[in-house]
C-alpha cells in the first residue's frame, strides 16, 4: 500500500498536470458518451471496461490515442494476481489496422473496479466495518492499482505515470511517482460527463515527457541498429570464459580482459521478447554515455521508495558487458552519492569494491507528491476550518501510518510545487525543503555504471569458499574505514550486498594463471564517515536505513544509535550465518523454521530480546542452538571454530555495553547528603556470653560483610573485557578467518545438493540458493578484487516474518 495519498480538487489537478493553453472543445448539446453506463454500479468490471472502450474511441476523446483492451501484464513481476480486464491509452501510430497492442507500449492505464460501497481504497468516509471485511477490500483493490503501477515502472522508463481508476460509475485521475500517488476527487462520469471528457482530452494533448516517460532513455525496436547490436552481443562466444574455479590455460586468456560465460548469459536472458529494450544515458562528468539495456537482471518490489533496477548493460562505447544500477536516491540525504563514495574509495586504493565508471543525476527528475502533501497540510494548518479532515482507520493511507486529506473543495494554491517534470514548457519553481514531519519521501533519480558484474552469494559452492568471499568483503571494510583518505563505514552490511566476483591471479613470476572467486562489498550508498558516527541525529536523521535480518541486535533495539565498527562485524557474523545455515550440511533438521525463529522474529524496540532468538544468542547463550534438540549447532567443520570465536566475542561485548550503561545510568551525578543522624539511633545488641549459639569469629565476619563493598556479580570480568575489545576494530577478525581459512579440515561437498542449475540467472539475488553443487578441494588461493552491486537492501518492517530474504529497503522510524 501506498505511504500517502494526496487528495486534489479537479481544478488543481488539471492546471498543475494537464495544462494546455487550448480548451475543450466540448460535446454536442444534449449528448453523453456514457448513457450506456446509467447502471454501472451494477455490472461487472468487464462489462464496465467495454463500455468505456466503446465511449471513449466513439467519440474520440482522447486525441492521438485509443482505449483498447491488451494481454495481462508480465506475470513474473509482481506477485499481485490482477485478474481484472486490462484496458489502457495506446497511441494510434503505434497500433496496426486489426492489431493487437502490446502492453508495454501504452502511456496511460486504465483499472476498472466493480462497485461496492465503500471499496474505494481513497475514500476518506467512515464506515461500519465490523469485522474488517471492508478494510481487507480496500487493500485489495489498492495492491490491485499499485501492481499495475509497479509493473509499468519497471518496464517502462518512467518518471512519473498517471492512470484513469474507474469504481462503477465513478471515477479518479491518478498521478503516481516513487514517493506516492495524487488523486482527484471521487467523480460520477454519468452526472457529469464533461469533467471527464475535459480530462480525457488534456491526456489526449500531452506530449510523452509530459506524460511521465523519460526523456533521457530511447526505446529500441525491433529492425532499430541498436536492437540488432544487442541481439548479436548476446550470442554465444568461443572467448567466453567459464567462471569455475580452476588452474588456467595460457590458451583461455587470448582475449583480454576475458568475457565470463555467465554474464553473456545474464545480457541474453535480458533480452525477453516481451519486454522493452531501451538506450539509457549516464552522466560522465561533462559528456553522457549510453547504454544498451533489456530486462533488469535486479528488479526491487513496491511502487513506491527507492524502485531499484539491475542491468546487465551493453556499454556502446567500449563493447563491454558493465552493471549499470538505476535508481531513485533520497533527495534530501545531504552525504556523498554511491558514485561519489565509490570514487573516493578506487582512488584510495581500496580493494575489493567496485569499479566505478560513471554516476550522476538523471537530469532534473525528482519526485513531487511530498511537495503537495506538504503544501496541503500547511494550508490546512493555516486554516483549520477549512482543512481536510484525517483519514478514518480503514482508510489505506492511514493503514499506512501517513494522513491523506479528502478531496474537498479548496481555493488554488497561489505558488503550487514545482512539476517541471509534467511538461517541458513549464517553468520551474523553487523547491521548499520538505519538513520532517511529512511521511512522504523525495527522491532524485540518479544512476550508477560500474565494471564487475557479479555473481550473489548464494552460489558459492562449498564452506570455505563462502568464508573466503565474506573474508574478502571484511578486508574491505576494514580498509574503508582506517584508510585517513576514506574513513566510513559501510552501514547496510547484508548479503545481497556481498558478491562473488572470478578474478584472474598469477604468482610471482606472471604465471601458472589461476581463476578464483573473490568477494565484494557493494552498494556504498548509505556509508557514513566513520568520525560523523558519534551523533546519531547526524546518522539517520530519524530513520534506520538497513536490511533488517542481517542487522545488529544493538541498532535493532536502539534505532537513534550510530552504527560502530562492532555492528558491522555483528552484521558480517549474520551473514556467515544465515548463508551457512540454508546451504551447508550441518545437525539442523529443519532449517526453514531455524532461519525464521534466529532471522525474522522481531517483537519491537525496547522490548526484552527484540530480535528473538538473535537476541537470546547474542546477549545471553552466546552459542547457535539446535532447534529440534538441545544442544549446538554444529557443521563439523573450521566453520564451527568461526562461530564461536564471533559469538563468545559479541556476547561479552554486549554485557559489557549492558554493564556500562546500567552503570552510567544508576551513577549520581553529585553524591547524595548524608541522613540526620537522628534518623539512625545507636542500637545495643547484648549478646550472652554464656548463649553459645554465636560464634564470635562469625559475627565478626557478619559485621566485616555488611561493611564491605558490595560485589556486582553481573560485571564483567578481564576475560570478557579482553574478548569484548576483538570487535572493537578489525584486526583480531581478520586474524581469525585467515587462521579458520588456512584450516586442512575444510570438506569440498559440504553444500546441501540442489536440482537446479547451478549458473547463475536473472533473477533476483535475494531468492534462497538453488544451484547445483560441484564439489571442489578445500584448498585455494585467495585474491582481492572489487564487485559490484546486485541488490537492493530491504526496507525494515517491525512486522516483517519470512522464510526467505527479500532484500528491498524500508526506513524504520526511530523514536525521537
Amino acid at each position: 500500500m501506498a505511504t500517502s495519498a494526496v487528495h486534489l480538487t479537479t481544478e488543481e489537478f488539471c492546471q498543475e498536470f494537464l495544462s494546455h493553453p487550448g480548451d475543450f472543445p466540448g460535446l454536442p448539446a444534449g449528448s453523453n458518451p456514457f448513457f450506456a453506463l446509467h447502471t454501472a454500479n451494477e455490472m461487472e468490471g468487464s462489462d464496465i471496461s467495454e463500455l468505456i472502450v466503446a465511449a471513449v474511441n466513439d467519440y474520440g476523446l482522447v486525441p492521438g490515442s485509443k482505449i483498447l483492451a491488451h494481454d495481462p501484464y508480465h506475470s513474473s513481476i509482481s506477485d499481485k494476481v490482477v485478474r481484472e480486464p486490462f484496458a489502457a491509452f495506446f497511441p494510434t501510430r503505434s497500433v496496426s489496422a486489426g492489431g493487437h497492442p502490446l502492453w508495454v507500449d501504452q502511456t496511460v492505464p486504465i483499472h476498472v473496479q466493480p462497485y461496492r460501497r465503500g471499496v474505494d481504497p481513497f475514500d476518506d468516509a467512515e464506515y461500519i466495518d465490523e469485522y474488517g471485511t471492508l478494510i481487507r477490500s480496500r487493500k485489495q483493490a489498492f495492491d490491485r492499482i499499485s501492481a499495475v503501477a509497479e509493473i509499468l515502472f519497471a518496464a517502462q522508463q518512467r518518471v512519473f505515470l498517471f492512470m484513469l481508476f474507474i469504481i462503477g460509475r465513478r471515477f479518479r485521475v491518478l498521478r503516481w511517482d516513487r514517493a506516492g500517488v495524487i488523486t482527484t476527487p471521487n467523480t460520477d462520469y454519468y452526472e457529469h460527463p464533461h469533467l471527464l471528457c475535459d480530462m480525457l482530452w488534456r491526456i489526449g494533448q500531452l506530449d510523452v515527457d509530459a506524460l511521465g516517460f523519460d526523456p533521457s532513455a530511447t526505446r529500441i525496436r525491433s529492425g532499430d541498429i541498436d536492437f540488432a547490436r544487442m541481439d548479436f552481443a548476446g550470442l554465444k562466444a568461443e572467448t567466453d570464459l567459464d567462471y569455475a574455479e580452476r588452474r588456467l590455460r595460457e590458451s583461455e586468456l587470448d582475449v583480454l580482459p576475458p568475457v565470463f560465460a555467465y554474464v553473456r548469459t545474464l545480457f541474453r536472458t535480458s533480452l525477453a521478447a516481451d519486454w522493452p529494450r531501451f538506450r539509457l544515458q549516464v552522466s560522465d562528468g561533462d559528456r553522457t554515455r549510453s547504454y544498451l539495456v533489456g530486462k533488469p537482471t535486479f528488479l526491487a518490489a513496491d511502487v513506491t521508495g527507492r524502485g531499484t533496477r539491475g542491468y546487465v548493460a551493453y556499454d556502446c562505447e567500449t563493447g563491454r558487458f558493465v552493471w549499470l544500477k538505476d535508481v531513485w536516491r533520497a533527495s534530501c540525504k545531504i552525504a556523498e552519492t554511491e558514485g561519489q563514495i565509490l570514487r573516493k574509495l578506487n582512488a584510495a586504493g581500496v580493494q575489493r569494491v567496485p569499479t566505478l565508471i560513471c554516476e550522476g543525476d538523471v537530469r532534473d527528475q525528482i519526485t513531487i507528491t511530498a511537495d503537495w502533501w506538504q503544501r496541503i497540510h500547511a494550508h490546512s494548518s493555516a486554516s483549520p476550518a477549512s482543512g481536510p479532515p484525517s483519514p478514518p482507520s480503514s482508510s489505506p493511507a492511514a493503514l499506512a501510518g501517513a494522513a491523506s486529506p479528502c478531496g474537498g473543495k479548496r481555493k488554488t494554491m497561489a505558488d503550487p510545487p514545482d512539476a517541471n517534470t509534467t511538461s517541458r514548457h513549464r517553468k520551474r519553481r523553487r523547491r521548499e525543503p520538505i519538513a520532517s514531519d511529512c511521511p512522504l519521501g523525495q527522491h532524485k533519480h540518479y544512476r550508477i555504471v560500474v565494471q564487475e558484474v557479479c555473481m550473489p552469494l548464494k552460489h558459492f559452492q562449498y564452506g570455505r569458499q563462502l568464508l573466503a568471499v565474506v573474508s574478502d568483503c571484511v578486508v574491505a571494510h576494514h580498509q574503508a574505514a582506517t584508510n585517513p583518505e576514506t574513513r566510513i563505514l559501510h552501514c547496510d552490511i547484508s548479503g545481497g550486498n556481498i558478491l562473488i566476483y572470478p578474478k584472474i591471479k598469477r604468482d610471482q613470476e606472471g604465471n601458472k594463471p589461476l581463476l578464483i572467486w573473490t568477494g565484494i562489498l557493494t552498494d556504498w550508498e548509505l556509508a557514513k564517515p566513520v568520525d560523523s558516527q558519534g551523533t546519531a541525529s547526524q546518522v539517520i536523521q530519524g530513520d534506520r536505513m538497513g536490511t533488517y535480518p542481517f542487522m545488529s541486535v544493538n541498532l535493532i533495539t536502539h534505532m537513534t544509535k550510530p552504527v560502530t565498527v562492532a555492528d558491522e562485524l555483528e552484521s558480517f557474523f549474520h551473514v556467515l550465518v544465515y548463508y551457512a545455515v540454508r546451504n551447508l550440511r550441518s545437525n539442523c533438521t529443519n532449517i526453514t523454521s531455524w532461519i525464521d525463529n534466529f532471522f525474522h522474529s522481531y517483537e519491537g524496540p525496547k522490548r526484552m530480546f527484540t530480535c528473538g532468538e538473535k537476541s537470546v544468542t547474542m546477549e545471553c547463550t552466546g552459542r547457535l542452538e539446535n532447534c529440534s534438540w538441545e544442544g549446538p549447532l554444529l557443521f563439523s567443520s573450521p566453520m564451527d571454530s568461526v562461530f564461536d570465536f564471533f559469538l563468545k566475542s559479541l556476547r561479552a561485548h554486549y554485557k559489557v555495553m549492558a554493564y556500562e550503561v546500567a552503570k552510567a545510568a544508576h551513577r549520581p551525578k553529585t553524591p547524595p547528603p548524608s541522613p540526620p543522624l537522628w534518623l539512625f539511633p545507636d542500637i545495643d545488641i547484648d549478646i550472652d556470653d554464656d548463649d553459645d549459639e554465636y560464634d564470635p569469629e562469625q559475627l565478626a565476619g557478619w559485621k566485616a560483610s555488611l561493611t564491605a563493598e558490595p560485589v556486582d556479580e553481573f560485571a564483567p570480568t578481564p576475560e570478557d573485557r579482553d574478548l569484548a575489545e576483538t570487535v572493537v576494530d578489525h584486526k583480531y577478525i581478520l586474524g581469525r578467518l585467515a587462521s579458520a581459512l588456512n584450516h586442512s579440515y575444510w570438506k569440498g561437498n559440504d553444500r546441501i545438493p540442489t536440482t537446479k542449475d547451478s549458473e547463475p540467472s536473472s533473477a533476483s539475488v535475494s531468492e534462497p540458493p538453488s544451484e547445483d553443487v560441484s564439489p571442489r578441494g578445500a584448498k585455494r588461493q585467495r585474491m582481492s578484487e572489487p564487485e559490484r552491486n546486485v541488490s537492493l537492501p530491504a526496507r525494515l518492517h517491525q512486522s516483517t516474518r519470512r522464510t526467505r530474504i527479500r532484500t528491498r529497503t524500508h526506513p524504520l522510524r526511530a523514536r525521537r
